[in-house]
């Protein structure tokens, strides 16, 4: 269950009968081998030098996917941070496995260059728990158990931000660490128990600005729309690709 190789050898192209909205869910399952690897492994952050480490064990992933072009064909995925901005400014590709941290969390990220134009592929840590049984130190200063209290993996931390002081804040960089991921073996896989949408992702539409340029992609606001269709902050259309996996039921 190596998850780099999973990432390398995934073409979602190579899938028959993926619908751009995955409206029939077949990206949905393309994807979900990729987020049981990630649910059934975890980060190792490691203090130098030392026997010294804790665990973080993803409970819950969303995934991103946006392929850069143009074309009728082209899967788009607005809301994904790192791609080509609408003033046609050109990013460029993540190495696969760089930590992308940005204003909803840490994203594992998967880019590559596919037929000649980059694809964003990305895997959002939405929820996970922390295991410090092998942290050595005596710790005078209890810095982050007041914050991040739950510790299982039927309880976990759902704030996704809070990944950061989870993975950044173990050891002091004086002393150094080392943030490594960690495939779990067969008897460390994890079922799929729940698949939703994403959590807060809205729908986006391309909207002419009457400026005389192309359209731009904006959220489909939450005018006309059953509040049942809407976001959770009731602003937007829910996106509906089911691209949201977790272990725990709910």
């Amino acid at each position: 269950m190596e998850l780099k190789e999973k990432i390398k050898n995934f073409n979602l192209r190579k899938h028959e009968g993926i619908d751009k909205d995955d409206k029939n869910g077949k990206i949905s399952e393309a994807f979900k081998p990729i987020a049981e690897t990630i649910l059934s492994g975890h980060f190792k952050v490691t203090k130098n030098n030392s026997d010294s480490y804790v665990t973080v064990h993803p409970t819950c992933v969303e995934m991103y996917y946006h392929e850069e072009g143009d074309g009728e064909d082209k899967i788009k995925d607005y809301i994904v941070y790192h791609r080509d901005s609408n003033d046609e400014k050109k990013m460029p590709v993540f190495p696969i496995g760089v930590l992308h941290n940005h204003v909803s969390g840490i994203d594992i990220t998967f880019e590559k260059v596919v037929d000649n134009l980059p694809v964003r592929f990305s895997a959002l840590i939405r929820e996970f728990w922390i295991d410090k049984s092998n942290k050595k130190e005596e710790q005078t200063e209890k810095y982050g158990e007041e914050s991040i209290k739950v510790c299982t993996e039927s309880n976990p931390e759902k704030r996704s931000t809070y990944l950061y002081e989870a993975l950044y804040s173990q050891y002091s960089v004086f002393d150094g660490f080392s943030v490594q991921w960690v495939d779990g073996n067969e008897n460390d896989r994890k079922k799929i128990r729940c698949v939703k949408t994403r959590l807060n992702v809205a729908e986006y539409e391309m909207k002419n600005n009457n400026d005389g340029k192309d359209p731009k992609p904006e959220k489909i606001k939450k005018d006309g729309i059953a509040k049942e269709l809407l976001t959770k902050n009731q602003n937007y259309k829910q996106c509906q690709r089911m691209w949201r996996y977790s272990i725990n039921e709910d």
